[in-house]
């Protein structure tokens, strides 16, 4: 039964897998089209959509019996208000858990999903940001995200964690923040047994479904770091300050 259970876990996975990349190119090509999007608000409206379909996807995985989530304390994110909302990234899913939860999240997304012949069309369509655009352009692009209220979602490490070490995050964000002054609010994400880690292929599940837990944390006010005269000081110290939170709360200290 065990070998039977994982088997059908991990042929589930794949399918979940090929609906992200077939199902996107099939909501930016086919669906969205033929929603009455018209007008500036259009971006808003496809990433509303694209909540929806996130919330849908997650019960999906749910039923399936691929995994267990529990969100606590996030009912926040469900408010409008231009913020930073900072996590840790030990998995492929939590963008997505954080999109389900969140209904005008705004991204930073890779250029080479921008140019994905699947994915390019929604990521164009939902307005997200380039993360290859002139620096002054991106700060600006972030701004104005902000300043419509909606919440930007940032995984300071850059990339998915290293399986077994503390978060190191990278100092662009803490620049953002500094020049934003947009307040932060932190979200802590952990996953036992780990799977869809970094370096690690997807079909490698773990012997039993993964528990996701997501938590709302602490809300920082980015202004409290703007007191030092050096701007670059001030990023270093918030830098430092959430490393030290994240490894607290994380258990490695």
């Amino acid at each position: 039964m065990r070998r039977l259970d994982h088997l059908w876990r991990t042929a589930a996975t794949g399918a979940a897998f090929a609906f992200i990349f077939v199902g996107g190119g099939l909501l930016a090509g086919v669906m969205l089209p033929l929603l009455p999007l018209p007008g500036s608000g259009s971006h808003v409206r496809v990433r509303r959509v694209i909540h929806r379909v996130f919330r849908f996807y997650l019960l999906c995985l749910r039923r399936l019996g691929l995994l267990t989530l529990r969100f606590e304390n996030t009912a926040p994110l469900d408010t409008p208000g231009g913020r930073l909302i900072v996590a840790n990234h030990p998995s492929l899913l939590d963008v997505v858990m954080l999109m389900a939860l969140i209904p005008d999240a705004q991204c930073i997304v890779k250029s080479q999903l921008w140019t994905h012949p699947l994915l390019g069309p929604l990521m164009r369509r939902a307005g997200y940001i380039r993360n290859d655009l002139e620096p002054e352009a991106l700060l600006e692009a972030c701004r104005n995200a902000l300043r419509l209220g909606q919440s930007l979602i940032i995984f300071p490490e850059g990339t998915r964690s290293q399986p077994g070490q503390p978060p190191r995050f990278r100092r662009g964000f803490a620049n953002l923040a500094t020049l934003t002054a947009a307040p932060i609010q932190t979200v802590l994400i952990t996953c036992d047994p780990p799977t869809l880690i970094k370096g690690e292929p997807w079909w490698k599940i773990p012997p039993i479904r993964p528990t996701f837990r997501l938590t709302l944390g602490e809300r920082l006010e980015a202004a409290r770091y703007l007191d030092q005269r050096n701007r670059s000081v001030a990023a270093r110290r918030l830098v430092q300050s959430l490393e030290r939170y994240y490894a607290e709360k994380l258990g490695y200290v």
